[in-house]
């Protein structure tokens, strides 16, 4: 194959925790996509030559967006696959280092696929420091900070790379999702299962989403979407921004956890939990969070259309204040390795809230209405892993 070596050029920083080494690529023609057409390639310190592992490598489109992105091996290579034809710019990150970005990129209409030798400066930044100063207005104390980014930087890289699997092939996945049923005395809910294929386990909102909007989104007026912190939202530098990191003592020293919350001064629904840590191979094992705010999210949009639905059947309604658990409403999230240096969530699971009512009493004066957040539960099991034929 031929081989393209890459020098590199400075660019604005990309944040404190996704500082990263870069390169400077020049407008070289890259193969279209079809079938098996790869970028594949190595990253190596400029000065050594030594492989650099562990680093994110994506292809960034013209509106700044990640189309595709993988990790660097322990030998510093990394695949590919070639993108849809466009102008991009490539974006290697890898935690604890100076930002850097390359030219643009224009991709193509061909087949050939190409092995380019990426040359970076590796540039360390005082991590630690800067992230707990970063963070001073949260309830913990600076070595509790410390700690909580120390594990946060472990396992970064892994969380960045559990995305789609277009690159290796497809899951076959088992789907139970709630549907509604409407029967005499209002909706009620059932669950449907469903196989289907695709190449990611789970479909979320954009992290610049999450951070501006939270986790909940109105459908129409009585169909909300929840969304969950997944590897990408976990990496995100907004979820930083909006969130309090802590350690998390286990019972077992095969484990430990890296908790978040939401930081004060959030007034969506957002997600607090543990991500809990295997101390032995530094990877992640599973998620689990429940909801916040959830209680003034519901009053808004999920009340007023419970109300007009009673009302067209029953004269002078008065509601009694929602009730509401939030410890109920979560998920749960399980990760694991599918090829070196790539991970995947094989299960999870969320609860999420709908509005019902728990009691209806009518008397001369009317009826009264005990409305309730009751969690219907969306889950997915990866079956297997197609294989894509190179």
């Amino acid at each position: 194959p031929r081989v393209w070596s890459m020098m590199h050029r400075n660019s604005a920083s990309m944040g404190i925790l996704a500082a990263a080494i870069g390169f400077m690529w020049g407008a070289l023609p890259i193969g279209g996509q079809d079938a098996g057409a790869h970028l594949r390639g190595f990253l190596v310190a400029e000065d050594e030559g030594l492989p650099v592992e562990g680093a994110i490598i994506a292809l960034v489109n013209s509106e700044d967006v990640v189309s595709l992105e993988t990790l660097s091996t322990r030998r510093g290579a990394f695949s590919l696959p070639v993108p849809p034809p466009g102008v991009y710019r490539v974006r290697v990150t890898r935690i604890g280092y100076q930002s850097w970005a390359s030219d643009t990129l224009h991709i193509a209409s061909t087949s050939e696929s190409r092995t380019i030798l990426l040359r970076v400066p590796v540039k360390p930044i005082p991590l630690p420091e800067l992230s707990v100063s970063a963070q001073n207005d949260c309830p913990t104390t600076p070595q509790e900070r410390t700690q909580a980014f120390a594990l946060y930087e472990s396992v970064l890289p892994i969380l960045a790379s559990v995305a789609s699997t277009a690159d290796l092939g497809a899951l076959r996945m088992r789907m139970i999702r709630p549907t509604i049923v409407w029967k005499r005395g209002g909706r009620h809910y059932a669950q449907d299962t469903a196989t289907v294929v695709v190449e990611k386990s789970f479909d979320n909102a954009s992290p610049a989403y999450l951070e501006t909007l939270g986790y909940a989104e109105v459908v129409s007026d009585s169909l909300t979407t929840f969304y969950a912190p997944d590897g990408n939202a976990l990496a995100s530098p907004g979820f930083l921004a909006t969130h309090c990191l802590r350690p998390v003592a286990s019972e077992s020293e095969a484990r430990v956890g890296l908790g978040f919350e939401p930081k004060p001064s959030r007034r969506v629904v957002d997600v607090e939990g543990v991500l809990w840590i295997d101390t032995v191979d530094g990877g992640p094992e599973e998620l689990e969070f429940q909801y916040t705010s959830l209680r003034p999210f519901l009053r808004r949009h999920l009340e007023p259309s419970l109300r007009a639905e009673l009302s067209s059947r029953y004269r002078r309604i008065s509601f009694h204040g929602t009730e509401i658990n939030e410890s109920m409403f979560g998920g749960r999230f399980h990760f694991e390795e599918l090829a070196a240096n790539r991970w995947f969530v094989p299960k999870w699971e969320i609860r999420s809230p709908v509005l019902l009512h728990r009691l209806m009493v009518e008397g001369g004066f009317g009826t009264t209405v005990w409305p309730v957040a009751f969690p219907v539960t969306t889950s997915g099991e990866v079956l297997a892993l197609i294989r894509r034929e190179n």
